[in-house]
């Protein structure tokens, strides 16, 4: 099973924090069908559980929570997924900061 990052309460600086709020608002963008968050849970674990590494619905539960960074693999796919107009958020947060 793939693990995400812990999350350490002492050295999660706002920029860190952004970043996990930006990506759980790019999961809902990517699933737009999902009407709770079990539901994107299980889809986007199952989406993203491929070449033998499986995503559980609980760890997407995480990141949903920013409880957890995603590994990398992770985030491009969602992007797909979200559109264009994701990324160009994240690029005016780093142009901000």
């Amino acid at each position: 099973m793939e693990k995400s990052f812990r999350k350490s309460r002492r050295s999660q600086n706002k920029s860190e924090a952004a970043e996990r709020e930006w990506f759980a608002r790019a999961l809902w963008r990517a699933f737009p069908e999902a009407a709770s968050e079990n539901e994107l849970a299980e889809l986007a674990a199952e989406v993203l559980s491929r070449d033998g590494r499986v995503v559980h619905p609980r760890t997407v539960r995480n990141w949903l929570r920013t409880e957890n960074a995603p590994a990398f693999r992770y985030v491009l796919p969602v992007l797909v997924l979200a559109g264009a107009e994701t990324l160009f958020q994240i690029i005016d947060m780093e142009a901000a900061a």
